[in-house]
């Protein structure tokens, strides 16, 4: 049976990314707040999935709203007391500005038209307040090439079994993560993922285009230079004025 992105996964997530040290990449986002966004009050999450480094964020930032697109994976989050949005990150819905916004684990190369991801950044320019910053890390091709020849995992968690393929297409530039999800009672699920493998140029063409300037790049989780050789990049940038 097919499922929408991110529906069954959302059941799974949290063993599939168990390897994942939410706390040290929670760190990391505030280490990019206290180099580049002193004073931030006001906290945008986009892509929040399960809301685990949102919740550890929101210790510190109380203000924080945390979205996401897919209603199933907001609600697998237990956290309470986080402010949940189900909303599109290129159609944000709100009226008030925020000093930073932050998004994790490369959700913006799931965006796989340049058209798509200038309307993002043009989304972010308007609910951003000037000179405050908006930072996502991203894949790049480097990265992704490693998956030329298809690789599997399999695992076990919450009563479900999957499996992963993960597959790059070098013509395409798209990276493929086709789901496998049984239940318990054998009922077959399968989700499709794809993530357009954008160039380093691109994103600072069309960041430069929603006014937004690129004022670091950094190899994740370190605050060293990256370039376009690297596998994935944290990105920072800061709205211009008017």
């Amino acid at each position: 049976m097919k499922a929408k992105p991110y529906d069954k996964i959302s059941i799974i997530y949290n063993g599939l990314m168990q390897h994942v040290d939410y706390n040290n990449w929670s760190r990391y986002i505030l280490s990019i707040v206290d180099l580049h966004a002193s004073g931030t009050k006001k906290v945008l999450e986009l892509a929040s999935g399960s809301c685990l480094i949102g919740d550890i964020i929101s210790k510190k930032f109380k203000s924080l709203i945390v979205t996401d697109f897919s209603l199933s994976m907001l609600k697998s989050s237990k956290k309470n007391g986080l402010k949940k949005i189900c909303c599109d990150m290129t159609a944000l819905p709100f009226k008030t500005k925020f000093d930073f916004i932050f998004s994790a684990f490369d959700s913006v190369n799931y965006i796989l038209k340049q058209k798509t991801l200038l309307t993002l950044f043009r989304e972010v320019f308007y609910v951003l307040k000037e000179n405050s910053i908006f930072t996502f890390d991203a894949s790049l091709e480097n990265n992704s090439i490693k998956f030329l020849t298809p690789k599997t995992i399999v695992g076990n968690y919450n009563g479900y079994s999957f499996q992963r393929i993960s597959r790059y297409s070098s013509r395409s530039r798209i990276h493929y993560n086709n789901f496998i999800i049984i239940n318990e009672s054998g009922l077959k699920f399968k989700e499709v993922h794809k993530q357009k493998i954008h160039s380093l140029k691109t994103y600072f063409n069309l960041a430069e285009k929603a006014g937004l300037h690129i004022i670091a790049l950094y190899k994740c989780f370190t605050f060293s230079d990256a370039g376009s050789d690297s596998d994935r990049i944290q990105f920072v940038m800061k709205r211009a004025r008017i």
